[in-house]
């Protein structure tokens, strides 16, 4: 029932400190658990990606340089065919 029916005055407006100022959670405060597991495998795959190159196999050596001329020796002239 309204105040104004059980015999207390209302001034129409509720009283100051009643009702509490409503303030959304941000977003880090709503999704801290995802943020901090997302966070998590990005530092690991961070770490893998740096580990893996670290440990890499250096890369081979490259062939040494001929230091002889290889000349094309020119092919044989075909024997004559005898029927």
């Amino acid at each position: 029932m309204p105040r104004s029916f059980r015999g207390e005055e209302s001034s129409g407006y509720p009283q100051p400190g009643s009702i509490h100022e409503y303030k959304p959670r941000s977003m880090l405060e709503e999704y801290r658990g995802l943020a901090i597991v997302f966070g998590i495998l990005l530092l690991a795959l961070a770490a893998y990606f740096v580990k893996s190159i670290y440990a890499a196999r250096p890369a081979p050596a490259p062939a040494p340089t001929q230091s002889v001329y290889i000349d094309v020796v020119p092919a044989k002239a075909d024997p004559p065919v005898v029927r």
